[in-house]
């Protein structure tokens, strides 16, 4: 039904509103209603889409013939539902309110009510809205919420690994300087101290003894300088992964092709999760793989840093819960990367990684 700007509604004959209000209630997606304004809000008329959000039938809450609409509202939310409408009214002001009903089934909904307070022509006062659904919405927007803070609360943990995994390595450094500046140092003057007393001569006996003892501080010296290697190289501080993956490959049982491309350093804790990789690879080939040749190749492509090891040994290696390679894959993954293994069997292995050059974002 057209109004025209000539013909305003309050004009309309009595069979033209009866239509219009009749159209309304039957399209529009909500329940409107008229109320009293008393203590019950009593209800005059209410469309027949009550039904489908309450369960109940809409001639139930006329003039409360079985209940009153304010007994379906859910209790925890009554209260405020009350005041709010009766403030709104109080002050001639439209409201729009959203709460919880509880279904004929017991299922708790919420709506959407929005009303306003208004005279008809003999002069009474009614309360006149409409109830919409929006418990769909509702469930959604909370899903939404859900979401979101799980989102937040991953972020938040990946961040945490992160300066987990920064933090270990600034010990790492920090144990490497003191072994190196401290313990070292001092072992090396104590065999330079027993060196010099061989050469200045003594009996057999104490010469054999100083012997002895400049083998065993040599032996344990040169232990100690493993230890702080795998703690971590002083070689990966100085100069980079280029310097420090030739060194392992130096030391390795299996000769190692090497060849490390970079634009720039990675981040520290991206450095040391590459080196000890490698590291882990070429022990595991020359621990276990049989294997007569190995190829280290790391490179950058814009942020990322990529890493392969491969080896022509009898494969069958796997990341198992526990292993080193798992560990080594779980560092990776503190900074944003990622660890993969090939290894078919008799058919050697290949170990790839990726990892942002600066770690994790955020």
């Amino acid at each position: 039904m057209t109004v025209s700007a000539d013909r305003p509604l309050s004009k309309l004959s009595q069979l033209d509103a009866t239509g219009l209000l009749v159209s309304f209630m039957r399209n529009v997606p909500g329940a409107l209603y008229r109320c009293a304004l008393d203590e019950c809000w009593t209800m005059q008329l209410i469309g027949d889409e009550i039904e489908r959000i309450s369960g109940y039938r809409a001639s139930e809450f006329l003039d409360n013939a079985c209940r009153s609409f304010s007994s379906i509202i859910h209790p925890e939310d009554r209260a405020g539902v009350d005041a709010q409408v009766r403030a709104a009214v109080d002050a001639g002001k439209p409201f729009s309110l959203e709460y919880r009903i509880v279904r004929a089934d017991g299922e708790p909904r919420w709506v959407l009510e929005r009303g306003l307070r208004t005279t008809d022509v003999d002069g009474a006062d009614w309360l006149d809205g409409v109830i919409f659904d929006v418990t769909e919405r509702r469930r959604a927007e909370d899903l939404a919420r859900q979401h979101e803070a799980e989102a937040a609360r991953v972020a938040e943990l990946e961040a945490s690994r992160a300066r987990i995994v920064e933090a270990t390595d600034a010990t790492r450094r920090r144990l490497e300087r003191d072994l190196h500046d401290g313990a070292q140092q001092r072992l090396v003057s104590a065999a330079l101290a027993l060196r010099l007393a061989q050469h200045r001569g003594a009996d057999a006996e104490l010469s054999k003894l100083l012997e002895h003892a400049v083998a065993e501080l040599g032996a344990g010296l040169e232990e100690l300088r493993e230890l702080a290697r795998g703690i971590h190289p002083a070689v990966l501080t100085d100069r980079g992964l280029p310097g420090a993956v030739t060194a392992l490959a130096g030391r390795c049982a299996v000769p190692v092709a090497v060849d490390v491309e970079l634009d720039e350093r990675p981040a520290p804790a991206v450095e040391s999760a590459i080196y000890f990789t490698i590291a882990e690879a070429l022990t595991n080939v020359a621990k276990y793989a049989d294997a007569t040749a190995a190829s280290v190749r790391v490179t950058q492509r814009g942020d990322v840093v990529g890493l392969e090891v491969r080896d022509d040994g009898r494969g069958g290696a796997a990341p198992a819960p526990g292993s080193g390679l798992q560990g080594l894959a779980d560092r990776l993954a503190a900074l944003g990367g990622e660890l993969a293994c090939e290894s078919p069997a008799g058919g050697g292995t290949r170990l790839r990684a990726h990892v942002p050059m600066a770690g994790p974002r955020g």
